[in-house]
């Protein structure tokens, strides 16, 4: 098989997806900065590697033994690593990527470059160790970027958990699975080089990246769609702590019935259905305090206002299906749940049964 059209091929999906980034508009307003720069540190990510299909295109693909060509790919896979790094973590942690990290980053990985190419040219003894020095920059490399990720990803979901009170690992799945493609790719090229791979493994290798390049497009434009509730919490991470919610507030009899007649409201319009409103925004609708919201609650209903949350949007799937004959596919987004198996683990919680079992239920009677 000829890898040449294999990498004009990919350089071609690459060039276009950069066209397709370049061109759709992306949503206005300081919230969506972080978004934005994402949109472009992709454009830059999916040029470079452009370029670099067409170059191998071009040039021809070596013999996998060669450490020269090995090297090349482990270069250019450094980049796109960082690239790729600094694309998912700055969805999830706008202030970790600065101008400064991508910088240093940049200098580090140019001037491994550098090392690696002078020792090629070199010549002699000096190419092996250098082409294993240059694996290991790399997988320490991917190592630091993991962590990273992960420190990054534990701490924005701990964030919009507090703020949204209730599961949110499905809004924030598509970022996990680009970095964990991401990552996967990484690994791909780290094998190829390790193990001297021939070229049919460099042609899947190519085809499965250029897969992963659309993949992470779609998942972009869906959060381009959506995201906006996830980017204004992670946007004010590192602004200062609100006052302590878990203090005990004394509630008069008017002031009880004052928040139990907004609440009732709320319900009756059935605002728990919505999904894109952290707790301080909806504390303010009821005509009250996230604090107060809280000890509410914990204090005179003795229950948490996730749990309350949950029965109500339980109940509303249940009259759904029972009044309106919905289909159970996008049930779970009606109610107000992003994730369709969170949904279905707390309907059977609730209910005893999955939302298709009762529904056939329903219909047999």
């Amino acid at each position: 098989m000829d890898s040449e059209l294999y990498d004009i091929f990919a350089a071609s999906v690459a060039f276009t997806l950069v066209l397709v980034l370049a061109l759709v508009k992306m949503p206005d307003g300081e919230v969506w900065k972080p978004f934005r720069r994402m949109n472009k540190l992709l454009i830059a990510c999916y040029a470079a590697m452009g370029v670099s299909n067409a170059v191998t295109a071009i040039c021809g693909v070596g013999d996998s033994s060669d450490p020269i060509m090995c090297g090349a790919m482990l270069l250019v896979s450094m980049y796109q690593a960082m690239l790729f790094t600094a694309s998912c973590v700055v969805f999830i942690a706008p202030q970790k990527i600065s101008v400064a990290w991508l910088t240093n980053n940049s200098i580090a990985i140019t001037l491994v470059s550098i090392a690696t190419v002078g020792a090629f040219c070199y010549g002699g003894m000096l190419v092996e160790p250098a082409l294993w020095a240059c694996i290991a920059v790399y997988i320490a490399e991917l190592a630091y970027y993991c962590y990273l990720f992960k420190i990054c990803y534990t701490k924005s979901l701990l964030l919009l958990e507090e703020n949204f009170d209730e599961d949110m690992r499905g809004s924030l799945r598509l970022v996990r699975n680009c970095f964990m493609g991401a990552l996967a790719v990484g690994v791909s090229a780290l094998l190829f080089v390790v193990l001297r791979l021939g070229g049919v493994w460099y042609i899947i290798f190519t085809c499965l990246y250029t897969l992963y390049y659309i993949y992470i497009v779609i998942c972009l434009l869906n959060y381009r769609i959506e995201a906006g509730y996830i980017l204004k919490v992670v946007n004010t991470a590192d602004e200062p702590a609100p006052a302590d919610t878990d203090v005990a507030i004394a509630f008069d009899a008017e002031t009880q019935r004052r928040i139990a007649r907004a609440i009732d409201r709320w319900v009756e319009a059935k605002q728990f259905v919505r999904n894109d409103r952290t707790m301080a925004e909806i504390a303010q609708e009821l005509g009250t305090t996230h604090a107060e919201l809280k000890s509410y609650f914990t204090n005179c209903l003795h229950t948490t206002f996730r749990t309350w949350r949950q029965e109500l949007r339980v109940a509303e799937a249940m009259r759904l299906l029972r009044d309106d004959d919905v289909a159970t596919s996008g049930l779970h987004i009606r109610v107000g749940i992003s994730d369709k198996s969170n949904f279905h683990k707390l309907f059977y919680r609730h209910v005893g049964m999955t939302p298709t079992e009762y529904k056939e239920k329903l219909r047999s009677k």
